[in-house]
């Protein structure tokens, strides 16, 4: 087979179709991209060195550079949205800030985690008269199809996008964790209020985006975690009575504005939700977390649903990307592309982020094993 393009192959595989080689996607985006320190140590192992930005604050996920993402064979590049008109990120001296959203959070050591939160102990009137971030201010979009164009009319990449949070994940966000899924027991009445905000918010913002670039990305992403590590984050029945039909209402939106596959960033055990997931209109989901319940049995998740959602993933980024070999991760990586990906549709990555605790030497071995290895009819 001849050697396709990064963007040929990877709608290859969008499609359900073998591509010349698995995609490799090395991230850059919220949910699949290096730790700072990672990235650091990656730098010195291959003798380079880069003033590092974030693209995010708050996982410390670096900006990699080209000759990096070039090494590592990443068949995709990403455009993202930038923040509202007047928002400027500013750090306090206890290393706490806010972002555009009003979550106030503080660096804790590798992380900056969420420590107060806008609407927490809110009423239903609280969440009426809560100011979001204006989903469609033009600051948003400055120079975006600029940059969508650029990669798509002068490389060869698959040029990705979307946006990191979603229904559940950024309306919990805003409240705090506990309280929410508490209300979301004993008032989920003012929970669906909130989600339904969210969901305004979203549609709107991702109208004014995919008018900017949806001609010419391949995926857009959408972010919730719909699984811990041993099952469901919440009852199956509490999912589809409160989120289900609006995650419909959202993807439907978002279909109108785009001939993108629309993929999921969700970890945990998320077998459970699969058909679901399907159902609403998912076409990818990431990053079928290997250790978490259900889901290290790549044979079995390929047959039940491989004809249906493109799979990304599913190494072990818990145990063996961090503590194994470099022999380790070559097998684990060998296993995963046994199973997932005869027949198409199966990208590979790290799984979620490369942790700060990831030698630069099993970095290197996991991509260079999907390279040499993910190659059509897979041996």
């Amino acid at each position: 087979m001849r050697e396709m393009t990064s963007r040929e192959r990877f709608r290859r595989a969008l499609n359900h179709l073998e591509p010349d080689r698995i995609p490799i996607d090395v991230g850059q985006d919220f949910h699949n991209g290096l730790h700072e320190v990672a990235y650091r140590n990656l730098l010195q192992y291959l003798g380079e060195t880069d003033d590092i930005q974030f693209y995010d604050q708050v996982q410390h996920l670096a900006v990699c550079k080209e000759s990096v993402l070039n090494r590592l064979r990443a068949d995709t590049r990403y455009v993202f949205a930038g923040a509202e008109a007047g928002y400027e990120l500013r750090i306090e001296p206890d290393k706490s800030w806010w972002d555009e959203w009003g979550v106030r959070r503080k660096n804790i050591g590798f992380y900056d985690d969420n420590i107060a939160q806008p609407l927490a102990g809110c009423t239903l009137e609280d969440i009426k008269k809560y100011r979001m971030p204006n989903p469609t201010d033009p600051a948003r979009f400055v120079g975006l199809r600029e940059r969508a164009k650029t990669f798509y009319d002068h490389t060869s990449y698959a040029v990705m996008g979307g946006n990191a949070a979603s229904l559940f994940y950024l309306s919990s966000e805003l409240m705090g964790y506990q309280e929410y899924m508490e209300r979301l027991v004993y008032e989920p009445d003012l929970i669906e209020a909130l989600v339904d905000r969210i969901l305004e918010w979203e549609v709107d913002f991702f109208n004014a985006y995919l008018e900017e670039v949806g001609d010419v990305i391949e995926v857009v992403w959408m972010g919730d975690d719909w699984g811990i590590q041993t099952g469901p984050i919440m009852s199956p029945k509490m999912f589809r009575k409160i989120f289900k039909d609006r995650y419909r209402i959202f993807i439907d939106a978002v279909r109108k504005k785009t001939n993108a596959k629309v993929a999921l960033h969700s970890c945990g055990s998320v077998l459970w939700i699969m058909g679901d997931l399907i159902d609403v209109g998912i076409d990818v989901l990431h990053p079928l977390q290997a250790t978490a319940a259900e889901m290290g049995n790549p044979a079995r998740i390929k047959e039940m649903y491989g004809d249906r959602l493109v799979f990304y993933s599913n190494i072990s980024n818990q145990s063996i990307l961090p503590q194994g070999t470099p022999d380790e991760v070559r097998a684990e990586a060998k296993n995963k592309i046994k199973y997932l990906a005869p027949g198409g549709g199966y990208i590979f990555s790290a799984g979620h982020n490369i942790q700060a605790d990831v030698p630069p030497e099993n970095i290197i071995a996991l991509f260079d094993t999907a390279y040499q290895y993910g190659r059509y009819p897979i041996g």
